[in-house]
């Protein structure tokens, strides 16, 4: 599965919950390159998986892997390098 693929796939089956939390740890993340409040806030699934494409290019699945560990959706961060072979 491509990086867009397994990125998008996550987001979308994450509860509204725990999309929120993810977006809000991704504004909050520590290190570079930042991401801005505006490029996430009332976003879809799709924009959120482009928005990480965008920035992270490369290391998106490795992010959002970190991401997902940081909000306690493991099983999730697993099932996404699984996914991508990370």
């Amino acid at each position: 599965m491509d990086k867009r693929k397994a990125v998008k796939y996550m987001l979308s089956n994450l509860t509204n919950d725990n999309f929120v939390n993810f977006c809000h740890e991704l504004v909050h993340r520590k290190g570079k390159p930042q991401v801005l409040r505006n490029m996430v806030q009332g976003k879809s699934c799709s924009e959120i998986t482009d928005v990480l494409l965008s920035v992270f290019n490369e290391k998106a699945v490795e992010v959002a892997a970190e991401l997902l560990n940081e909000i306690e959706c493991n099983k999730e961060a697993d099932q996404l390098c699984e996914y991508f072979m990370v």
